[in-house]
This record gives structure tokens, C-alpha cells and sequence, in this order.
């Protein structure tokens, strides 16, 4: 692993220690977390970090290879398992956006003229995600792909990943950390 100096890993690269969810659909693979659906699947699947965070600076690299995920930061959990709250998005036709899932729903759009020129399709790609009081922003492969200051936003909640519901598909992350402010 390779954790940025100033932040604190947030993932130990051999167990989910830390997290929560279904287990059958999140493995540790040769120290990487792996995300993975085997047949289609009818809703979305979370796996979020046992901690809650307020403002914060987090990176991580994350390879698709299915069409959607997304990272969910200071969201909160539904009584069914689902998280609410914003969404650094991750997939086809959405990559580098900021949604807000079971709410607002879009709060900064996919860029397809950016995004085309910095994705890796399949391959690692860099994400940072800045949250400091009711600003946000979002860097993918070292360009901003969404900035936003949001007073009506959540100041706080938990970090988690998503599979998203439909067909087969893997996401991976590495090197999950974390620096709060």
C-alpha cells in the first residue's frame, strides 16, 4: 500500500476491519477491495467505513470493470442498509460527477469533454475528494471534476462504496486514506 504522507489508511490491505456490509459481495484480493456481483443485481450494495467523518481530504485509486459505482462520503444509512447523501460517482456516462443518492440526486454533471480526455477505462484511475465545511470538490486523475459549495449539504456522515444494482461487474480500490481537518 501506498498511503499519502499526513494520512491515515483506512483500509489494511488484508481484512475489512473497519467496515461493514455484505461480505458476500466484498473480498480482499491480493490487497486490494474488491467489489464484485456474479449475476444481476436488484439493488445497490454499500459498504461503508464503521467511522464518521467531517471535513476531510480522502484519496484512493479505483478500477471499474461494469458500468457504475460511486463513493459515498458524510452519508447517512437507511433503516434497509442504503446510504443517503453525496456521491463521488464512478461509471459509464458519469464518471467525476457529484450525486447526491436517494436525495437531490445530481448536484455537479459529468463532464463527457473533460472526462474523455483523463479516464483509464478498466484501468487505475486517482480520486481525491476535499469536504471542508460546505465546500466540495472532487479531483480525478489530478483534474477537478466537480466543485461545489452547498450550505444545505451534510456536514458529516459516513464513507462508503458502491455496487451498483444490474449487471455483473467488479470495482476495485487501493491505497484508501484519509486526512481530516
Amino acid at each position: 500500500m501506498e498511503i499519502k504522507p499526513g494520512f491515515k489508511s483506512m483500509f489494511n490491505g488484508k481484512d475489512l476491519t473497519g467496515w461493514t456490509g455484505n461480505m458476500d459481495l466484498w473480498k480482499v484480493e491480493d490487497g486490494i477491495l474488491v467489489g464484485r456481483t456474479v449475476e444481476n443485481l436488484d439493488h445497490n450494495e454499500f459498504l461503508r467505513a464503521e467511522k464518521t467523518y467531517s471535513d476531510f481530504v480522502m484519496y484512493c485509486e479505483v478500477r471499474l470493470k461494469g458500468y457504475n459505482s460511486g463513493i459515498q462520503f458524510r452519508s447517512k444509512v437507511l433503516e434497509d442498509g442504503h446510504m443517503a447523501g453525496y456521491q463521488a460517482d464512478i461509471g459509464d456516462n458519469c464518471w467525476g460527477a457529484l450525486y447526491e443518492e436517494m436525495l437531490r440526486g445530481h448536484l455537479v454533471n459529468y463532464k463527457p469533454d473533460l472526462i474523455d480526455n483523463i479516464l483509464k477505462h478498466e484501468e487505475w484511475n486517482e480520486y481525491q475528494i476535499i469536504a471542508s465545511s460546505d465546500y466540495i470538490i472532487q479531483i480525478l486523475n489530478g483534474v477537478v471534476t466537480a466543485e461545489l459549495v452547498d450550505p444545505d449539504g451534510a456536514s458529516s456522515g459516513y464513507i462508503g462504496l458502491q455496487i451498483h444494482s444490474g449487471p455483473p461487474q467488479e470495482v476495485c480500490f487501493k491505497n484508501l486514506c484519509i486526512k481530516e481537518l
